[in-house]
């Protein structure tokens, strides 16, 4: 019995991508005519027929097995199938387990053969991200390591835009009058966290001042900074409360929030606290959390772009791209009275 001819071995034969070939053989407009011409000619002369049942492409989703990671990717993960079915790929989802990371191994499915993109989520860890792309296979990262603001790294990052935004919200405290804020999170986490305390800082050092240590709290992420007995406590430790906070993210404003009521602490009445992200909660806490919006759907539809082109285009120089933001004005801060019950400042 002859052997099954694949899209594989017509994109052999003409030097183009597996992906192309796939694409032209579902008619997709996005492929000239006339390439789609020579990879019919190429699929009829090599006799393959199997045009109604090809076999979708696969794209890995690469994050840590942790159900907090996944509910807050949420939207970003449908932006992304929706955008993937449209090219003619599945989304499969793999979680990464904390001895796969200790081991440097990959999950068994993540193999050229059978994956044709990978979406890396959460995976901050230098010598693990080093092992996924040992494996050849095109990669997207949404979000980095903290070290890649500064230093060079080989591979393309798609994020949301976190230095203006955080600059934004904290020089808007600052024309409040704040002179004592503080920072809560770790800002080594990730290079969305490391570029929110650069805003934060930044927007300090234009008003004339120094930030002060003293009122941020910054511990690593090894801390549990959503646990309100753990938050209370790291307040209770500072020798003065500021009189306002800019949290790392939501979940951590969020948290702060609860604590300051747990030692009788008003917000916004004697201290305000931001966030970052604009997660469904940030709106139901009592007061609603001013934070940054980041349009998470939209940042799985840019994830694809980029992976897809990626796969295009093996050699491509490597991209950091940032997808705007927006600030929300919400009731943990008085700016937002002055403003109407919501109000949202551009960042960009």
């Amino acid at each position: 019995m002859a052997e099954r001819v694949t899209i594989q071995n017509i994109a052999d034969a003409l030097g183009l991508s597996r992906n192309t070939v796939s694409k032209a053989l579902n008619n997709h407009p996005q492929i000239p005519d006339g390439t789609k011409e020579k990879i019919l000619q190429k699929a009829a002369e090599l006799k393959y027929k199997n045009f109604s049942t090809m076999n979708m492409g696969n794209i890995a989703l690469l994050t840590r097995g942790d159900i907090n990671v996944i509910s807050f990717y949420a939207e970003t993960i449908k932006g992304m199938e929706t955008a993937l079915s449209a090219q003619g790929f599945n989304l499969i989802l793999t979680l990464v387990k904390p001895e796969d990371i200790r081991n440097n191994a990959l999950p068994a499915n993540i193999n050229p053969f059978n994956i044709d993109g990978i979406v890396c989520i959460e995976i901050f860890h230098k010598p693990y991200i080093e092992t996924i792309l040992g494996a050849g296979i095109p990669t997207v990262f949404i979000d980095s390591l903290p070290n890649t603001v500064f230093d060079s790294h080989k591979y393309d990052i798609v994020m949301v835009e976190n230095e203006f935004a955080t600059y934004t919200l904290t020089k808007t405290l600052i024309e409040e009058g704040h002179a004592n804020i503080g920072f809560i999170g770790d800002l080594h986490h990730c290079r969305s966290f490391y570029e929110r305390w650069l805003g934060f800082e930044r927007a300090i050092r234009a008003s004339g001042h120094e930030p002060n240590p003293a009122f941020s709290i910054t511990p690593d992420d090894t801390q549990p900074y959503l646990s309100v007995e753990w938050m209370t406590a790291q307040l209770k430790d500072l020798a003065q409360l500021p009189t306002a906070f800019v949290c790392a993210n939501d979940d951590i404003g969020i948290c702060a929030i609860r604590a300051l009521k747990e030692m009788q602490v008003q917000v916004p009445g004697q201290i305000e606290v931001t966030g970052f992200d604009d997660i469904p909660n940030a709106k139901i806490i009592d007061p609603p959390l001013t934070t940054v919006h980041t349009y998470p759907y939209e940042l799985g539809i840019r994830v694809v772009e980029t992976l897809l082109s990626r796969i295009e285009r093996p050699d491509r120089h490597k991209e950091t791209i940032y997808l705007d933001t927006s600030v929300v004005l919400r009731g943990s801060t008085r700016r937002r009275s002055e403003l109407g019950e919501v109000a949202e400042l551009h960042s960009n």
